[in-house]
């Protein structure tokens, strides 16, 4: 990246939900200890299986969530502790798209009810004003303009993401959550979301958190990559030393199982054995060596150090430096 102006900091991170009711004292660690950075105008993705702790992540950056330990900074802001009244005004720089397109949509109201709405809160009174922008808005994300009146339950989920898409950048933010907002869509419709999702950025700059379990997408959406795993992060980088040169073992079978086409398509894939671990009682040590093929007996008894790999590549194990 040539950008090297730090928008968003995440520094030893850590979300805990308690579980078992009144006076216990067990808690499922989503976040336990996250670190990284993302940088003005790149996207940076955020991946794993699901129930690694990605979608937690994003809420608890935006403030949605509070966080239980650890510091999220802002361009320069340490806004951990922020109140809902001290994050209004950030409201408009930082914003989410949803996962599910059918249900962050109010269905009583109509498409312009839906888009107007971050207007209206941020300031924009007049009816008139509202409606151009609105239609505006619709141009942009590729809905037509007679679509206006309209309410989600006559929309494809395709058109309802592209509502909520609009919604989104309506007050220009300059970072933007993107949890999964293709996972839910058919195949066709999600490269169609994707290069609208692109083309955004390329006309306006928003920073983007990309979250997501399909590495296919990821590919290529996204500048840098964040893998997780059970709440911690196991190997960061740019997208080309991910893809052509990942070093921890859950990377690679993670991009081992992408779908590929060919005759070689399933020669070299990685079958992890075993599900994810409980985030309520994680395993000692490594938390990935339950189901790593590699696994020697130091990983179940020490947690592995960050190793730097040279240019910001980094990876979370005990064998990075060799095979």
């Amino acid at each position: 990246m040539g950008q090297e102006q730090v928008l968003i900091q995440v520094k030893d991170l850590k979300k805990y939900f308690p579980v078992g009711g009144f006076g216990s004292k067990k808690a499922a660690k989503a976040l336990d200890g996250i670190t990284f950075d993302i940088y003005q105008g790149e996207t940076l993705g955020l991946v794993g299986e699901s129930g690694c702790g990605k979608t937690t992540m994003g809420r608890v950056i935006l403030g949605l969530t509070p966080a239980t330990e650890g510091e999220v900074w802002f361009d320069g802001q340490n806004i951990t502790h922020y109140t809902e009244k001290q994050m209004r005004p950030l409201r408009s720089e930082m914003q989410i798209i949803f996962q599910d397109p059918y249900g962050c949509l109010d269905p009583r109201k109509t498409v312009f009810e839906l888009i107007a709405a971050p207007l209206k809160v941020h300031g924009m009174k007049d009816r008139e004003q509202l409606k151009k922008r609105v239609l505006e808005l619709m141009e942009e994300v590729g809905l037509r303009a007679d679509y206006i009146d309209r309410f989600p339950h006559e929309f494809s989920g395709g058109q309802r993401q592209r509502i909520g898409i609009a919604r989104a950048i309506a007050i220009n933010p300059r970072f933007i959550v993107c949890d999964e907002p293709v996972s839910a869509l058919d195949v066709s419709v999600q490269a169609q979301v994707v290069n609208l999702i692109r083309k955004l950025q390329k006309e306006h700059g928003p920073t983007y958190l990309f979250i997501s379990h399909d590495l296919r997408v990821v590919k290529h959406l996204c500048d840098r990559i964040v893998v997780m795993y059970l709440g911690v992060v196991v190997e960061s980088g740019c997208k080309k030393d991910i893809y052509e040169n990942p070093v921890h073992p859950y990377t690679r079978a993670l991009l081992s199982a992408v779908p590929e086409v060919g005759n070689d398509a399933v020669e070299h894939r990685t079958i992890l054995e075993g599900d994810i671990p409980s985030p309520i009682d994680p395993p000692s040590g490594c938390r990935f060596h339950t189901r790593c093929p590699q696994a020697q007996p130091v990983c179940s008894q020490q947690a592995p150090p960050q190793v730097d790999l040279g240019n910001g590549h980094m990876c979370c194990c005990h064998f990075c430096g060799g095979e």
